[in-house]
């Protein structure tokens, strides 16, 4: 078994790319069903956000367990053959451990270090664990680096300058209008980017806020948090183009919720309109952007302005890499370990039989002997098999962390005669 990484990122991956395999909920409960029969696959853990779709797998064959997660992509997304190639990544075994741990703690993010990472890889695999697809080794894999990640950002200020995609959105329409004190702006989506996105521009003293949302009643929720926020039905959204500065979109609808033609029927062609779009897949028709007086900005757009504040974010990472690097090795040991541990506990058991047998067998030849003596000697006898099994386990876990615990568990258990546990990481 192997723990293998495939997918894109925003690395090397453009948007109109990432937004091919983007994974909505209901996708990603019918991926877990077509992955769920491929016996190469044997846990899986798929993560989609706006910056990255990748897949944390545990495979029986490298190569084969790695095709297999490339078909898939292909065949689930209808794509065209080779249209992904120049963009997948690949991480195996110790690299693939050390990535998920970078991932949780945001040091694969656009913007190093931020937050919103986190919950997302804890929400991946809280999912993947709901569908029944992962086991022993994603569960401890992810529920330790999300514990890593929480210690970072702890001990570190890795997240103390940071900024989140929404916070960096408002900061990038800060630089175009330089005062927003007077723009009007229309928030389409009510999810956390958009919740980040309405706080920053209250914060930057933007007093016309309206939100839009399919579901009205989300936003109507909405504007009871926020009570300086107007709500716009979904179906009025158009109609409020003339009236607006600044359009902020962030759905997780898989069509646009701007088309061209549409925009134009209402678009005044004297007023100027930013548009900043950092929904994945693209709420706006790139079309938009041809019209005279809109300037619209996709995510990749706000490279850019998070690069701001890197200098003292990277002395954090560094920190971070450390701790990191620390919480690997004892994962790495742990995996390593896991032919042995069915060995070892053959042992225990194996140890423990005996002991009850030569118990049983010596008190009916001590028919004299007080319950205190025989209590006095159990524990003599239990503490003997102790130390007699001590060395055979620690050489057990030590061959283990040397990446021999098959050979030296299936020796063990051939010597002892505990042939029943299996040897294999499972």
């Amino acid at each position: 078994m192997e723990i293998v990484v495939v997918g894109i990122n925003y690395k090397n991956t453009p948007l109109q790319i990432r937004e091919k395999v983007a994974f909505s909920k209901s996708d990603l409960e019918r991926a877990y069903v077509q992955l769920a029969n491929n016996h190469y696959i044997k846990e899986l853990v798929i993560l989609s956000t706006c910056n990255r779709s990748e897949i944390t797998a545990v495979v029986t064959e490298v190569e084969k367990g790695v095709q297999a997660l490339k078909n898939f992509y292909y065949r689930f997304f209808s794509l065209e053959e080779n249209v992904l190639e120049d963009y997948f990544f690949l991480n195996t075994s110790d690299e693939a451990v050390k990535h998920v741990f970078h991932l949780a703690a945001g040091l694969e993010s656009l913007v190093l270090g931020e937050d919103q990472i986190l919950g997302q890889v804890r929400d991946a695999h809280r999912f993947a664990h709901e569908q029944g697809r992962t086991e022993a080794i994603l569960n401890k894999l992810y529920r330790e680096a999300v514990t890593t990640a929480k210690r970072i950002k702890r001990e570190t200020a890795i997240s103390e300058n940071s900024l989140s995609i929404s916070s960096i959105a408002v900061k990038f329409i800060e630089q175009i209008f330089e005062d927003l004190n007077n723009k009007k702006v229309l928030v389409i989506g009510v999810g956390k980017m958009s919740r980040i996105a309405i706080e920053n521009l209250m914060a930057k003293g933007v007093e016309e806020i309206y939100v839009t949302n399919r579901t009205k009643g989300h936003a109507i929720d909405l504007s009871k948090r926020y009570p300086e926020v107007g709500v716009i039905d979904f179906h009025d959204r158009y109609k409020m183009i003339p009236q607006i500065d600044i359009i902020i979109t962030s759905t997780s609808a898989p069509h646009y919720v701007l088309k061209k033609e549409e925009f134009e029927k209402y678009y005044n062609k004297d007023n100027k309109v930013c548009i900043v779009d950092i929904a994945v897949p693209r709420d706006v028709d790139p079309e938009i952007s041809s019209l005279k007086g809109v300037s619209l900005y996709e995510l990749d757009a706000l490279k850019k302005v998070s690069l701001e504040n890197m200098e003292s974010r990277m002395e954090a990472a560094k920190v971070a890499v450390e701790i990191i690097i620390e919480e690997c090795i004892k994962f790495e040991n742990w995996y390593h370990c896991l032919p042995v541990f069915p060995a070892i506990e053959g042992l225990k058991t194996y140890g423990e039989t005996i002991l009850a047998e030569e118990f049983e067998s010596l008190t009916k030849r001590l028919e004299t002997a007080s319950k205190k003596d025989k209590e006095l000697i159990e524990i003599v006898m239990r503490s003997l098999m102790k130390k007699i099994i001590k060395k055979p386990i620690l050489n057990l876990k030590r061959a283990g962390e040397d990446q021999q615990g098959e050979l030296y568990a299936r020796v063990a258990s051939e010597l002892f005669g505990i042939n029943g546990y299996s040897c294999k990481k499972r």
